[in-house]
């Protein structure tokens, strides 16, 4: 019966294949326009950029984002924002998901300036240096964010919002996209959307023009605001006055009164960005995986000028066609109603990597034998094997296409997307099986310790690069699983993820190369 079941799987599924590829015969794909051939080719990039979207952990590892995505926010959503006035605000401006994401902006500030107060208010501000430190955002407070030496102490204030109405047109950018750094994590910002526009920067710190830029160059198509990422999600929302249920503003006590003693406050802050490593919970943001619009669709030279950072993309800022034409695909997404019939990528990649991840793992041990490494295959790939005929190639096309969705009315994007996943499931299922095949050859010695297979699985690792390889594992209750986040991180917080106690979080700088930079 399983057989069967697969069987009629498999011939959906390739139907599906055939249905998905319609959008691709758009006339307006030229020569630098998307294309199958570059989805397949980028496949795992692709892949691990639907994988890591709108989670903290894969998006701080792979911070150089090439994707944007359509998003919303339903109604009744809580949002925060950390300031130094309680009046409620208008325009635009910054709004946290996480209370202690916007407590960082809601310092109280005495005489004699800015202090511990929120960082980054103006254009190329630098933030206060120090191990603890808030991340320098320019989002979230820019209100009053100097005082001069005769200005009294102010105080901080939290304020509480809830959507008064889903927040419908939103421009998700993937990766560390509000990480202030020459390192790549601006570039779909500052080369692509505000690349013609007089507000334009190539200033890391100069993210209030750069949220003015892509606010305006919305406008003509609706965009409500832009959700990035650095230590935490954010939403630049460009304009306070409409969506919005102003709630409360909390006054933030003095630091040296015992209410505003927050020794642990650095680590809580860790601990709560930590707590959203694998997605912010409660469906606050919902992505449209369909309107995906990503650099690796295109003919882009994408290869990084730094070879010493060699896996981390950069865009082309000399390609200026290009770069115009991935423009233009980002804001046409706006320029029509979602359809309601969207395709759940990430949650058909999460079924791909919950199965594979830790298996794959398992399989690349040095010390598994033979026998181990076939019964472990044989789990993976037996449902997929027809005994009564033996068609490998059969087998592996429906192990590959197996937790491929069938779709109805595909966008252009699903059709990219269906052939960089279909790529990545291929080349799991050819690799497994190749492994096999060397298993049984040499079925006489199933005792002997694996050699040839062990190297195809490691191959097969390196070509995949998910970043569940990279995790923790559960920490002690006084540690926590700690990755370079702009701005704080070393070069071994960012290559080998650990777990850090709170004590041993100071000083722990070097990666992101300085405040801003």
């Amino acid at each position: 019966m399983l057989h069967s079941l697969l069987a009629v799987s498999s011939l959906v599924l390739t139907v599906s294949a055939t249905s998905s590829q319609l959008p691709l015969s758009d006339t307006r794909i030229l020569d630098n326009g998307p294309h199958v051939d570059h989805a397949r080719a980028n496949a795992p990039h692709i892949f691990n950029a639907l994988h890591s979207s709108m989670r903290q952990w894969g998006s701080s590892l792979k911070h150089n984002g090439m994707s944007c995505f359509t998003a919303n926010i339903p109604n009744n959503t809580l949002l925060y924002h950390g300031t130094h006035s309680k009046e409620t605000v208008t325009g635009m401006e910054w709004l946290a998901f996480e209370i202690e994401h916007a407590e960082v902006f809601a310092r109280m500030r005495g005489p004699g300036g800015p202090g511990r107060g929120p960082p980054g208010g103006r254009p190329g501000e630098r933030p206060p240096s120090g191990p603890n430190g808030p991340p320098p955002s320019q989002g979230l407070s820019r209100e009053n964010s100097q005082k001069t030496d005769n200005e009294p102490t102010s105080y901080g204030y939290l304020h509480i919002y809830r959507t008064s109405r889903p927040l419908t047109k939103l421009l998700y950018l993937d990766g560390m996209s509000a990480g202030k750094t020459t390192m790549g994590t601006l570039d779909t910002q500052d080369y692509v959307m505000c690349r013609d526009s007089d507000m334009s920067t190539t200033n890391p710190n100069g993210d209030y023009g750069r949220a003015q830029c892509m606010c305006k160059l919305g406008a003509e198509f609706g965009i409500e605001g832009i959700v990035r990422m650095e230590a935490g999600f954010e939403l630049i929302l460009c304009n306070f006055s409409t969506g919005l249920e102003f709630i409360t503003a909390n006054q933030r006590p003095k630091y040296d009164a015992p209410e505003g003693v927050m020794d642990s406050s650095q680590f809580e802050y860790v601990r709560g960005v930590a707590a959203r490593y694998q997605g912010i919970t409660s469906g606050r943001v919902k992505v449209d995986y369909s309107s995906m619009v990503s650099a690796y669709f295109y003919p882009l030279n994408l290869t990084n000028p730094d070879a010493t950072k060699s896996k981390l993309p950069r865009l082309p800022v000399s390609d200026k066609e290009g770069l115009s034409r991935l423009k233009a695909d980002v804001l046409d997404i706006f320029s029509s109603d979602s359809q309601a019939d969207t395709v759940d990528w990430q949650g058909v990649v999460d079924m791909i990597v919950t199965r594979y991840s830790d298996r794959l793992q398992y399989l690349a041990s040095s010390n598994l034998t033979d026998r181990a490494a076939l019964s472990e295959i044989n789990f993976l790939l037996s449902a997929f094997i027809d005994y009564t005929d033996l068609s490998i190639p059969n087998a592996i096309e429906t192990c590959s296409r197996i937790y491929l969705p069938t779709m109805i009315s595909p966008t252009r994007s699903d059709g990219l997307i269906y052939e960089a996943v279909l790529t990545v499931t291929r080349k799991i299922c050819s690799a497994l099986f190749e492994v096999r095949d060397v298993l049984l050859e040499g079925e006489n010695e199933v005792n002997s310790t694996v050699t040839i297979p062990n190297l195809a699985i490691q191959e097969l690792i390196g070509y995949l690069d998910w970043s569940t390889w990279l995790e923790c594992g559960k920490c002690a209750y006084d540690e926590v699983c700690y990755v370079a986040i702009w701005p704080w991180g070393s070069v071994e917080d960012h290559e080998q993820p650990g777990c850090v106690k709170s004590d041993d979080l100071s000083g722990r700088r070097g990666y992101w190369g300085g405040w801003g930079h």
